[in-house]
């Protein structure tokens, strides 16, 4: 027990760990697995998002004791500044600039320590619709039966088949590197929003977001 109470004593007295924007999301939503509710479980626990961290200070100065907060779900044991990290990207629902869609989204690159991919390709190229797998298991385009046409063999003979043929898209070029590149802008604009709301002073406990954020145009060379 003593040695408990020293060791809570030196990482207090460590002060708060420095991580980015990014790595404090994947730290959240990876290790301690936070969860965005949207409240479809009308359990409200996200609530105190859109109450400003003075008021949360000042009932915990009434309280005398910070209440230690819970995760989302079936996480009863996530550490509270995860929690309020989900929570931060979860209210990115109601900015008319990002969307739920783009919570999601923040989320799923964070549990999967990815960023959007901004690369594409700026050479137009055919790519099947689909790909299926042969009796060998090698992997082959997917193919679909065609509309049945009749031709006349060389013996005079009518002949009915039904051919088959590959669905192709056309991928690549300068409209999809913008798209990409565009995404992967929005993707950093909501890390940006998150971050404000991380470094509002009380916000977290033991955490301190710095101002470093992702690299805006990574499709840049650099000289």
């Amino acid at each position: 027990m003593m040695m408990t109470d020293v060791r809570r004593d030196r990482i207090v007295a460590a002060g708060p760990r420095v991580m980015s924007v990014r790595s404090a999301l994947e730290w959240a939503f990876g290790p301690e697995n936070a969860r965005m509710d949207f409240d479809h479980s009308g359990a409200h626990e996200f609530d105190r998002v859109g109450v400003s961290p003075e008021w949360r200070m000042m009932q915990q100065a009434k309280l005398g004791c910070r209440v230690d907060g819970g995760g989302a779900g079936p996480a009863p044991h996530v550490h509270p500044d995860a929690a309020m990290i989900a929570a931060a990207v979860e209210a990115l629902e109601l900015n008319p600039m990002f969307g739920r869609e783009m919570a999601v989204l923040v989320a799923t690159h964070a549990r999967a320590g990815t960023a959007p991919d901004w690369r594409g390709s700026a050479r137009r190229h055919v790519v099947p619709m689909g790909w299926e797998f042969d009796d060998d298991g090698e992997q082959i385009a997917q193919a679909v039966d065609g509309e049945p046409w009749e031709y006349l063999s060389a013996c005079r003979h009518r002949r009915k088949v039904t051919s088959q043929f590959c669905p192709i898209r056309i991928v690549g070029g300068g409209a999809d590197a913008a798209r990409r590149r565009r995404a992967y802008l929005d993707w950093c604009g909501a890390l940006l929003e998150v971050s404000i709301q991380l470094r509002v002073p009380g916000y977290l406990d033991t955490i301190r977001v710095s101002v470093g954020q992702p690299p805006l145009s990574p499709w840049r060379k650099r000289c």
